[in-house]
């Protein structure tokens, strides 16, 4: 087997490359190479060479960053049935809490020894994704941080701060089209999104009901109008979780395999695939069952449906 390292150096803290290889040096037998991206979108370019170069060979690549590197990543390998994607966390991916603790997969020696297991992943007409795919909300705040990128001496935090504030005032109440297994439906909503794990990368939790190889993803929507709904939205989903109730119209969730969605005007609009902004008028979402072969640390095992 191959394992190929492809380090984001937005996502790693300096000198994390050089005590990769010296961990790597040290273990016996072991066919590795390591690479670091330069501009955004590296990863893609990267992956899909690493993967014609090795087409012979059992191939896994270790992402080292964020679920925006593992994404992109993601988006690189042409076959993903076959190749094997390890994900190694720099930061927080709310994603990996379905196996097991995130620092356990930061473990590099107990990921080279682990064992894949088969889950689902997201396919959309323009590109896939490995948890979520959002409109609305999540993809108004990815933009205010792409415009405060400038700021980034004040630090990360606070300009994840702003582009929440940015998101939660400015974010249109759009008309939604919206076909749910090919029943078509209009909203009017804050934010449609469709969740492998139904978790935010701030830590929201929608639901504790779910999985990830039963084909199946949650689908949910929130409808918030005024400047009083949108501060309590942003009050619980502080609180790190927000629960759904069947009587509530202003929220709505459930399981689907197929989605499509667009503005009902037509006009595009922003789509946020795991942290990955691509603004388009048409929609097509559904699930890849069982297509994904993710790595899981040696100290756990995770059992398929």
């Amino acid at each position: 087997m191959v394992h190929v390292f492809i380090l984001n150096p937005e996502y790693v803290q300096k000198g994390f490359a050089e005590q990769l290889r010296q961990k790597l040096a040290r273990i016996p037998d072991l066919t590795y190479y390591v690479f670091l991206t330069g501009a955004a979108g590296d990863e893609t370019r990267l992956a899909s060479t690493i993967e014609d170069i090795f087409q012979e060979d059992q191939l896994r690549i270790y992402s080292c960053g964020g679920i925006y590197s593992a994404r992109k990543v993601l988006a690189g390998i042409n076959d993903i049935s076959k190749v094997e994607l390890a994900i190694i966390p720099t930061e927080p991916i709310h994603f990996l809490e379905a196996f097991g603790k995130q620092q356990d997969f930061a473990d590099i020696e107990s990921m080279i020894n682990g064992s894949v297991t088969r889950v689902d992943y997201i396919r959309t007409n323009h590109g896939v994704a490995i948890n979520s795919v959002t409109f609305g909300l999540e993809s108004y705040a990815y933009r205010g941080h792409d415009n405060l990128i400038g700021l980034s001496v004040m630090g990360r935090g606070l300009i994840w701060v702003l582009a929440s504030l940015y998101a939660l005032i400015l974010t249109p109440n759009y008309m939604y089209s919206v076909d749910i297994e090919k029943n078509p439906c209009r909203y009017r909503a804050m934010e449609v999104s469709i969740y492998n794990v139904p978790i935010t990368s701030s830590h929201t939790v929608f639901s504790d009901d779910w999985s990830v190889n039963d084909g199946l993803v949650k689908f949910i929507l929130v409808s918030r109008f005024g400047a009083i709904g949108r501060f309590i939205y942003a009050i619980r989903a502080s609180r790190h979780k927000i629960a759904f109730s069947e009587d509530n119209p202003k929220n709505m969730m459930c399981d689907v395999s197929n989605v499509k969605v667009r503005h009902e005007n037509g006009v595009p609009i922003w789509g946020c695939l795991d942290g990955s902004l691509i603004n388009a008028v048409d929609w097509n979402i559904d699930v890849v069952k069982h297509g994904l072969k993710l790595v899981i640390p040696a100290r756990y095992e995770h059992e398929e449906q």
